[in-house]
């Protein structure tokens, strides 16, 4: 196309101009080498601006996307990287001995951002350089292209995220407690570049491409230790006998959920000397309901007490499987009744028939199981009950994050996003323990906590930055939960 020269003028390399409607536009462009087709292919990018015969006008738009590294910022968010950074001082400190201090800052600063904002990498850079670590920090500016090649940097090298990992466990004495292997999580991901996202099923029934990911969790220090991606047409157990032998854990026990159980995945387990616990439908064959029929059937079961209920148990084995069935009778009354009320509503397929067939079962749980340190039944009880609580507060981080949709086009990209995912999830459930210590889980969640961080704030007056003013009640908040947000922002 014939250019007027006014126009023709303001040519540049990797710009094009294009004519729309009479009017003149120059846009960037970049070029990347096709394999497919052999050839290097011409992208278009951002608009850049007009071009008038008076000269060229730049997009309001791109004159924002680096303001903030043009201006002279003289209020910073402050409260919410000094509440960050002090949740994870030990595992940011600890991450700086496998990997460079600037690696480090932008990895541990697109987590915070991830964490606080639910921010991608494009909307990074504004959020990092409006907050005071950018002041702090030895990189004091990013942007889009510094945090790709960070994650990618990351994602390259898994073997030193791991020995991160394994640091944490060691530096807290905690490499011989006890670990809660979970059934991944899925990624949907419908990227054709990663070589790993594939159909698979999740409890969700969504059958989107997807990575899915296993997780370990610590018993003592409620929350996560390791994770691993995985592709999304591999069942868990291939994988689970791989994560146990990469962080060289000794007391790991998977906790599954009643739609894992089948024959072949028990089979998978105790043939790779797994320890499990798995609960059952309660249509299964293998559970044995006989103990709870008769007047004083009580007198032969064992019991004990759980957050103030009594749970009743027996242990049986069959078709060579360690068995227990455990009976609340609280929660046998609460199903009772939820029962006869569908059926006073005619609600379809409940009957007083079969009512009266599911009288020994309502308020039962039953498990199949293999443990090596010979747990007694409230133990086994205990440990799926907190696998229930990690998932409960891990689907609770998930929607907090929305980290089950990734855009990413390069899997090692894709491992550095997921590792500064894990970092976010370790300064979550902190987060959360802390609360649940001083009994502020019910008044406040964790998002509660981040969004009052958010109004702390570091003001430049006359050259001299100083902290804002806040509330009594925000000051003794952060003093209860021992996080001394004052005293990090004058070091």
């Amino acid at each position: 196309m014939s250019l007027p020269e006014w126009v023709a003028k303001h040519r540049e390399p990797k710009t094009e101009i294009k004519c729309i409607k009479g009017i003149y536009y120059k846009y960037s462009v970049s070029y990347k080498y096709n394999p497919f087709k052999k050839r290097t292919d011409k992208i278009s990018g951002i608009l850049l601006g007009k071009i008038t015969e008076n000269g060229f006008i730049p997009s309001d738009k791109n004159s924002l996307r680096d303001i903030s590294l043009k201006t002279n910022i003289s209020i910073k968010s402050a409260g919410l990287s000094a509440m960050f950074f002090e949740l994870l001082k030990n595992e940011f400190s600890e991450f700086k001995k496998f990997f460079s201090p600037e690696i480090a800052e932008v990895l541990f600063a697109f987590s915070m951002v991830r964490w606080a904002y639910n921010a991608p990498i494009k909307r990074t850079p504004y959020y990092f350089n409006h907050d005071f670590c950018s002041e702090y920090f030895s990189v004091q500016s990013i942007s889009e292209k510094t945090i790709s090649d960070t994650l990618r940097r990351v994602g390259e090298n898994r073997e030193s995220v791991v020995k991160w990992k394994k640091s944490l466990l060691q530096e807290t004495n905690k490499i011989k407690s006890e670990y809660i292997m979970m059934d991944s999580t899925h990624v949907s991901s419908l990227s054709g570049l990663l070589n790993m996202n594939s159909i698979g099923y999740n409890p969700k029934k969504n059958f989107d491409a997807q990575i899915r990911l296993m997780y370990v969790f610590s018993s003592e220090l409620y929350r996560p230790i390791y994770y691993r991606a995985i592709n999304g047409n591999i069942t868990d157990v291939k994988s689970m006998k791989l994560c146990v032998e990469e962080m060289k854990l000794q007391h790991v026990i998977y906790i599954g959920d009643k739609g894992f159980y089948s024959k072949e995945n028990i089979n998978m387990m105790e043939n790779e000397d797994l320890q499990y616990i798995i609960p059952l439908y309660r249509n299964n064959s293998l559970i044995d309901f006989k103990p709870l029929i008769g007047e004083n059937y009580k007198k032969k079961l064992g019991c004990f007490l759980y957050q103030k209920r009594i749970i009743w148990h027996y242990q049986y084995e069959k078709e060579n499987k360690k068995i227990i069935t455990f009976l609340d009778e609280k929660l046998r009354t609460k199903e009772e009744s939820d029962y006869l009320d569908r059926i006073e509503k005619n609600i379809e397929n409940y009957s007083k028939e079969k009512f009266i067939e599911r009288l020994d079962k309502f308020g039962t749980l039953t498990m199949v199981y293999k443990t090596t340190d010979n747990k007694t039944p409230e133990e086994i009880y205990k440990a799926y009950k907190r696998r229930n609580e990690v998932e409960v507060a891990f689907d609770a981080y998930k929607n907090f994050l929305q980290a089950d949709k990734m855009y990413m086009q390069n899997k090692y990209v894709m491992e550095g996003w997921l590792t500064a995912n894990f970092i976010a999830m370790i300064a979550y459930y902190k987060l959360l323990k802390k609360l649940q210590e001083e009994n502020l889980n019910n008044k406040y969640a964790p998002k509660d906590i981040i969004e009052i961080s958010k109004s702390i704030n570091k003001c430049k007056i006359n050259g001299v930055w100083h902290t804002t003013e806040v509330t009594k009640k925000i000051n003794d908040l952060f003093i209860k939960l021992n996080i001394d947000y004052l005293k990090l922002l004058q070091s």
